[in-house]
């Protein structure tokens, strides 16, 4: 097998590749060794090797820690959400954050950049694979998510999942019947329990509004939901009060600009009331945003 081969099977797994891979292909230690001083392979994990180029994404990341396992590990947690798409922007992976992998059956090293969990074993419908990656089940993700994220981000990963069609009730329900000591179940069975009261938060300032709503007692709205036709971040429609959450980043635009104008306008025009506010608010003055946003609701119950 040559250079050009090589660098196919590469591609089929995000850029890399594991030594016993390269040795089955011929290329012996020392080849190996003066492709790394050449630049043609790169070490990224011990005996795994990106081709062709020195940077990797997360999900070169990914299938770098899966390949070094050999195939005894499944990514899991955070960085399997994010593959599954279940995240996010503002969820996603730092540059350096730690891949989790389930590893089954065995123990082996921790290399750095790697969370390793042990599991004596698995059940076939825990394992997938998705862009080409071994991965946990979108069900077993979620139940791993339930014992490291805050209520209101599971409740986003949960949203994202039932909405893509990811999972099902009834798989939820089964991954907690075989694992009923897992940590966070009980809030995650709640949650099931009750789809209809999911938060569906799409960015860390939704759910951050949410918290300092939450923490004044103030009753929290329906997120990201249709109203008139337009996708908004949340609603009180017993008020019929609208709330947006802007970033700088994401509305600078003239054309973004226009387009909020016009939102603002046709959700007018349905009775409904818009309040903008921004990420700086939420970041700078979060309680005198909570007690604006708590005299606004004032007003409109008296005004009713």
């Amino acid at each position: 097998m040559g250079d050009a081969e090589i660098a196919r099977l590469a591609e089929l797994q995000h850029g890399h590749l594991h030594l016993h891979q390269l040795r089955a292909a011929g290329i012996k230690r020392g080849a190996v060794a003066h492709r790394v001083r050449t630049g043609r392979l790169h070490p990224t994990l011990p005996s795994v090797y990106l081709v062709g180029r020195p940077q990797r994404d997360v999900l070169g990341r990914m299938m770098a820690t899966a390949l070094y396992f050999r195939g005894d590990a499944l990514v899991s947690g955070r960085a399997a959400t994010q593959a599954w798409g279940m995240l996010d922007t503002t969820q996603q992976l730092e540059a350096h954050a730690p891949i989790s992998v389930l590893l089954v059956g065995r123990n082996a090293a921790q290399p750095g950049g790697v969370l390793v969990h042990r599991t004596k074993a698995l059940a076939r419908q825990d394992i997938r694979w998705c862009k080409g990656i071994p991965l946990t089940s979108p069900a077993r993700v979620i139940l791993d998510c339930a014992g490291e994220m805050d209520d209101l981000e599971l409740e986003a990963v949960l949203s994202a999942a039932m909405r893509n069609n990811l999972v099902r009730t009834s798989q939820l329900t089964d991954v907690m019947l075989r694992n009923p000591h897992a940590k966070g179940i009980a809030t995650l069975r709640s949650l099931v329990e009750q789809p209809q009261s999911l938060h569906d938060t799409r960015s860390k300032y939704e759910r951050r509004l949410l918290k300092l709503l939450r923490a004044a007692e103030l009753p929290l709205p329906i997120t990201n939901t249709l109203v008139a036709g337009k996708l908004v971040d949340g609603i009180w429609p017993d008020l019929k009060l609208v709330l947006e959450v802007d970033g700088w980043k994401d509305h600078r635009k003239r054309g973004q600009f226009e387009t909020d104008r016009l939102r603002d306008q046709h959700l007018a025009a349905s009775g409904h009331r818009v309040m903008r506010i921004t990420t700086r608010q939420i970041d700078d003055r979060p309680y005198a945003l909570v007690a604006r946003i708590a005299s606004v609701i004032t007003t409109l119950r008296l005004g009713r």
